[in-house]
């Protein structure tokens, strides 16, 4: 699901769905940023790192209840 997650509406998607998917992105963005520092590129490593920081605090929403979508 990915960031299509913040197309649906509060509550059509159940909070574990949403960890899990929160929780692959971290994963995800983590093998990207060592990937780039490995290579060399240590901007867009510095970025991915941001976007790291991002989802920790978007789970961190969904565990506290207090999770929004943004365009929905």
């Amino acid at each position: 699901m990915s960031a299509s997650r913040h197309f649906f509406s509060r509550g059509s998607v159940p909070d574990a769905q949403l960890a899990a998917d929160i929780t692959d992105d971290i994963a995800s963005a983590r093998t990207a940023q060592r990937d780039l520092t490995a290579a060399g590129q240590y901007g867009a490593a510095d970025r991915m790192g941001a976007t790291v920081d991002g989802h920790l605090d978007e789970l961190n929403d969904v565990r506290n209840g207090s999770w929004r979508p943004r365009h929905a």
